[in-house]
């Protein structure tokens, strides 16, 4: 089915294309204009009425043809043109052999080859007489007296154009479908598009499909592109955080309610195993609201920095922190400290948590049996730079930049029992840029096999850019 769009552009163009020729064929007759007139001469024609614009057709047509192609002619005009004019030969006969009334033979009589122009009026009529030769050499008196009233002169005007004005409607008309056709076309493209993506197909793309290119449509499309790429990145993005938040949110809530159903069940000593337990799950969900609830919403927002931390300390506390659960993987850490003092400011233990949950998932990723290396080094004497490598399977190329998208994960990268790259990397680099710096990643391959993974692994290494104290004065 045509689309409304399709129909208003054909019509529009189409009625448009109609008035033109109509208003310019109007202008033409009503100022009598020609090749040869001008508006300046337009007064002294048009008070000469429809009986002078009769007898200069008549002559304009018949000067060119024989008597008898003329004679044929004027037998196919309609009887409300010819009564209204007499054309008679040299002997005194009307070219259609009509009785000539008294009253006009006198208007006849008065033109010959010494006096060619004729004009008269009385109370109803307008007259006018013409004398002049055919092409075979006949000579011929033509007298017109047309109604002195414009009602005649639009009748004449409408039959001689009538059959050109059809035809160029016409033409026009088919030109102007095919031009809709070709405009919407494109148009039609983009709907179909629009709905598809509405329907939830963030596939649709519009802009291979456009022909017109460096035009405004192909601009169009490759931005209704755009707008589908970005809106398919967000719902999916949307549709992580749903379902992530609403894991990270009921998971701990779920422990504390089962820990707490046993402990109210048990009226022994062992409750405060399930008690601590109640503990450990409240602080990570306090910790987790907390970092979430600590950043601004926007960067806009003022975010002073009020404190000046130390990282060799940070870093060494840190890893003291988590022996204990390395140990249960007989993973191993080495620190490569710099030689001076590494102050960065900061704001509270902000710092401390961005640490934290990247080591936290280094000791969770890498294999049984390896080493995490942490190295930290100054850059320019503006900044610190601290790298924690691990020995796990990585991420894959194309997820590299997506871990620090909020609740980001992939089948690689962990499953619902494990933890990993979730919020903690997204609130991490929220921090980090926070303090000035910046934080990436990237996929190691210089981990030879081991005993446990006798296949190379190529790790994943969280770099961790800080402004030093100093800079930021």
């Amino acid at each position: 089915m045509m689309s409304r769009i399709y129909i208003r552009i054909f019509l529009s163009f189409w009625v448009v294309t109609i008035l033109a020729l109509l208003g310019s064929s109007l202008i033409i007759h009503w100022f009598n204009l020609g090749a040869d007139k001008h508006f300046t001469s337009q007064h002294e024609e048009f008070t000469e009425g429809p009986g002078a614009r009769l007898s200069r057709e008549i002559v304009s047509d018949a000067v060119n043809h024989t008597f008898d192609e003329v004679k044929q002619g004027i037998q196919e005009l309609p009887q409300w043109v010819s009564q209204y004019f007499y054309m008679v030969d040299d002997t005194g006969v009307d070219i259609l052999l009509r009785p000539i009334p008294k009253s006009l033979q006198r208007h006849i009589d008065k033109l010959s080859e010494a006096n060619p122009l004729y004009q008269s009026k009385d109370h109803r009529y307008f007259y006018n007489g013409r004398y002049f030769q055919l092409s075979d050499g006949t000579n011929v008196r033509l007298i017109t007296f047309p109604p002195h009233n414009k009602v005649f002169g639009w009748k004449l005007f409408f039959y001689n154009l009538w059959g050109f004005l059809i035809a160029c409607i016409v033409f026009s008309g088919a030109a102007c479908f095919l031009l809709s056709r070709f405009l919407t076309r494109e148009f039609t493209t983009l709907n179909n598009a629009t709905l598809r993506l509405a329907k939830g197909d963030w596939n649709v793309r519009v802009a291979d499909q456009v022909t017109t290119h460096h035009s405004e449509l192909h601009q169009l499309a490759t931005s209704f592109d755009y707008m589908a790429a970005n809106l398919q990145k967000s719902m999916l993005e949307q549709q992580r955080l749903i379902k992530d938040v609403s894991h990270e949110l009921r998971s701990p809530l779920a422990r504390l309610q089962v820990a707490l159903a046993i402990a109210q069940q048990k009226a022994s000593n062992n409750i405060n195993d399930e008690l601590e337990k109640i503990k450990h799950a409240a602080d990570y969900l306090n910790d987790v609201i907390s970092n979430i609830l600590s950043l601004p919403t926007n960067d806009n927002e003022p975010w002073q920095l009020t404190d000046t931390i130390e990282l060799n300390s940070l870093l060494v506390t840190l890893l003291d922190n988590f022996e204990a659960e390395a140990k249960t993987k007989n993973i191993h850490f080495r620190f490569h400290p710099t030689s001076d003092e590494a102050l960065v400011e900061s704001r509270g233990l902000t710092l401390v948590s961005v640490f934290d949950n990247i080591i936290r998932n280094a000791i969770h990723y890498t294999f049984s049996d390896t080493t995490i290396d942490i190295k930290l080094i100054q850059v320019d004497n503006k900044q610190y730079q601290i790298t924690i490598k691990d020995q796990g399977p990585g991420v894959e190329e194309k997820h590299i930049k997506d871990i620090f998208e909020p609740f980001f994960r992939t089948c690689e990268a962990r499953d619902r029992q494990s933890g990993g790259y979730g919020l903690g990397l997204a609130i991490a680099q929220r921090t980090v840029r926070l303090h000035g710096g910046n934080i990436n990643a990237q996929n190691g391959h210089d981990f030879p096999p081991s005993a446990t993974q006798p296949s190379a692994q190529k790790g994943l290494a969280i770099i961790v850019t800080l402004p030093v104290a100093d800079a930021l004065q």
